[in-house]
């Protein structure tokens, strides 16, 4: 019978530890159990039945375990519930439940959320915030976690790292390797929380800088999609398997998607699929630029991540052909924000400082002409006017400018004629 911290009808299959007066009688006392126990031998033990002279000592010993499984089955605790529960049904098996996902049955549809945007807004902050306000790698990769929530709120399409330089100003002997490795280190973790969770496996190996990566708080975003939910588009890796005129992409769902031309393998791309695609058993799709989600469906696809080494090469290096046509900088010695007017824009670019701010960040940086940061910028905004604390970390700064700017960043886009809301929905 049940003793202990056992509940009331509950058997306890293997003897506990003490129970036995010391360690060298417990393989002789557990043997013998074993041959009578009656409830370890009825689930097919080797030694079943091996000392039982006769068959009214064998069939009473079987009738002594049938009872007791019995008693053990029918008792009204938690074991009853649920091997009550497991036979009518009501626990789904998972390959009955994927055989109906292949057949295009238990999808959630994930609709497109409204018209097509074709308006950018970005993001640049400066690594030393890792060295400057971060002792440990647990509470930097924390940090970089953050950062990648308040994008991901706010819907910001590019996240720049950038040198400010502020390093040198402390230590001028040996900084400049330190300094990369903060930004190896930010560029890695924000592409890391970016990634849907089923990519993952594909694109990352193991590496130092993803050690603490179980302080990140999980993204959510709209192209992190689950096996059981059904969006036209999809974020996969290219497998290395296929024929000579196509390939096979892994794509979260619980059969691989085909494409009809070869790719690389290992290569991360972004699949569009067709629509009777849901009642295939093989579904297949297209591979589309990483923008047309946004830009046709009015979804917000995540964040890409650059890293330049000074702050004159995030404004030179952009990925947009004809750059950022509106930068906003960011500091507590800027205009109150309530008093500004966001001008029409395309491509939007928010400039952050570190604890030394912007003013620091552009005295490191020879190659720019401007001595203010008024001068380089188009807005000089102080997002927080009534802060109380002495400063406001750039995790901060980053989650609040946001918020205060995206009313008036969306109205501004919205005026531009086709460069703002696609009210059509085609890109």
């Amino acid at each position: 019978m049940a003793s202990g911290p056992y509940p009331s009808g509950f058997v306890r299959l293997i003897p506990a530890m003490e129970d036995y007066k010391s360690t060298k009688d417990y393989p002789k006392k557990r043997k013998t159990e074993d041959d009578f126990n009656g409830r370890q031998n009825q689930y097919g033990n080797r030694n079943r039945g091996k000392n039982f002279q006769d068959g009214s000592d064998k069939m009473k010993w079987k009738n002594s375990g049938y009872e007791e499984d019995k008693r053990w089955r029918s008792d009204g605790n938690a074991n009853d519930s649920w091997h009550s529960k497991y036979k009518e049904g009501t626990w789904q098996s998972k390959k009955l439940y994927k055989k109906q996902l292949l057949r295009g049955e238990n999808y959630e549809e994930v609709k497109a959320p409204g018209p097509g945007r074709k308006y950018t807004v970005s993001i640049a902050v400066p690594a030393s915030i890792l060295e400057d306000t971060c002792l440990k790698d647990e509470l930097r990769t924390y940090v970089i976690g953050q950062l990648a929530r308040a994008a991901n709120i706010y819907s910001v399409d590019e996240i720049v790292v950038y040198d400010d330089g502020c390093w040198r100003r402390k230590d001028a002997t040996g900084s400049k390797d330190q300094s990369k490795e903060w930004m190896d280190m930010m560029c890695m973790l924000l592409e890391y929380q970016e990634c849907p969770q089923y990519l993952r496996k594909h694109l990352f190996d193991y590496h130092p800088f993803l050690r603490k990566v179980g302080v990140l708080n999980a993204l959510n975003a709209p192209h992190h999609l689950r096996s059981n939910q059904w969006c036209e588009y999809r974020e996969g890796v290219v497998l290395d398997r296929g024929d000579k005129l196509g390939s096979y992409v892994d794509v979260g769902l619980p059969t691989e998607v085909t494409l009809n031309r070869k790719l690389q393998a290992g290569l991360r791309v972004t699949i569009k699929l067709d629509p009777e695609a849901i009642e295939l058993k093989k579904p297949h799709g297209t591979v589309v630029s990483p923008d047309e989600p946004r830009e046709v469906g009015g979804y917000y696809w995540g964040y890409t991540v650059r890293m330049a080494s000074s702050l004159c090469e995030v404004l030179t290096d952009s990925r947009f052909k004809d750059g950022y046509d509106l930068l906003i900088g960011t500091s507590d010695k800027g205009e109150s924000v309530s008093s500004i007017a966001i001008p029409e824009f395309e491509h939007a670019l928010i400039l952050f400082g570190g604890v030394e701010g912007l003013e620091a960040a552009l005295e490191e940086d020879d190659a720019l002409e401007a001595t203010d940061p008024r001068d380089l910028c188009n807005l000089y905004v102080n997002t927080c006017p009534q802060q109380q604390a002495r400063t406001i970390r750039t995790e901060e700064a980053v989650l609040i400018s946001l918020c205060v700017l995206q009313d008036k960043l969306v109205g501004a886009a919205a005026a531009v004629p086709d460069g703002g809301v696609n009210d059509s929905g085609a890109g």
